[in-house]
């Protein structure tokens, strides 16, 4: 194998681990439903890019954070959060 053959092999691997990144996504945003949630925090705590803050009692996701991984939904005990 040529080393420039090396070199193009891994800059393909490095475009596609890239490209396989979760990213916030623009258009798209969970929702939590204010009436169902009862501030527990336990969403706040399991969302490991820290976009959920209980603010007055209630959980606020913050869009420019959140990933769409839905921990928080999978933990919800209310299910306040789709």
């Amino acid at each position: 194998m040529t080393r420039f053959t090396r070199l193009l092999i891994l800059t393909l691997l490095g475009f596609i681990l890239v490209a396989s990144c979760k990213a916030p996504l623009e258009n798209t945003m969970l929702t939590v439903d204010a009436t169902r949630c009862v501030g527990c925090g336990e969403c706040e705590e399991v969302c490991p890019y820290n976009a959920i803050e209980i603010i007055d009692g209630d959980a606020v996701i913050d869009p420019g954070l959140c990933h769409q991984c839905n921990r928080c939904v999978e933990v919800c005990p209310e299910g306040a959060i789709y």
